[in-house]
């Protein structure tokens, strides 16, 4: 009871700090202002990536710091470090905050519905183990046909948007809010016939690209 107690007290004491620095509710989860790029990357790298992992899925390490990728044809060794999608924390907002036009590898994610009627742009909560928000995930390569869990996608954070989109149930009516967007460079990440993927969201490929050289 006595610990409980302090981790009470300790989240009552980080949450008036963030009130204190200006982090109200209301801006806690913000990701900037409304607007989308399409412009190129600017550093190499990013631009390898996009061009290298389009439409391909890819090996993805064991590590909960960081997604170290490859691609399945790529030889022994070679890999390529990139930082996972968190989100933004609303306890500290300005901690590892996601940059506009920066690419991330998306994991432990959410496929809740599709996103009008659009068909490939869906509602997904995507974030941190601990913090999940609303997100846009416009799929370029992929179509998903059910909903579910999804495997880490190789994506590029390319701003926010304002949605209207249903309650969860069994809440009715509808919710306006501004969402980051998340485009998908890759394909999901690449699984063998002997993992367990009851749980995830089920979809189709709808384009290929040649592969590139190891």
């Amino acid at each position: 009871m006595i610990r409980g107690a302090r981790m009470i007290v300790v989240a009552i004491a980080i949450t008036l700090i963030a009130v204190a620095s200006g982090c109200t509710p209301d801006k806690a989860l913000d990701f900037g202002p409304v607007g989308e790029i399409t412009t190129p990357p600017e550093d190499q790298l990013s631009r390898d990536i996009m061009r290298d992992f389009a439409g391909r899925d890819f090996n993805l390490d064991n590590n909960d710091h960081e997604a170290h990728i490859s691609l399945t044809d790529w030889k022994p060794g070679r890999r390529i470090i990139m930082p996972y999608w968190l989100g933004v924390n609303p306890l500290y907002p300005g901690f590892l905050r996601p940059t506009v036009g920066h690419l991330y590898v998306m994991s432990q994610s959410t496929l809740v519905r599709p996103l009008g009627n659009n068909e490939n742009e869906y509602l997904i909560r995507a974030g941190s183990k601990l913090f999940k928000s609303d997100t846009v995930f416009e799929a370029t390569h992929t179509h998903y046909t059910d909903t579910g869990g999804m495997l880490p996608t190789v994506v590029r954070f390319t701003g926010t948007r304002v949605i209207t989109v249903p309650k969860d149930a069994p809440a009715t009516g509808t919710i306006t809010e501004k969402v980051p967007v998340l485009r998908e460079v890759s394909m999901p990440m690449h699984t063998t016939s002997d993992q367990d993927l009851s749980g995830y969201a089920k979809f189709v490929a709808v384009t290929a690209t040649a592969p590139s050289t190891p």
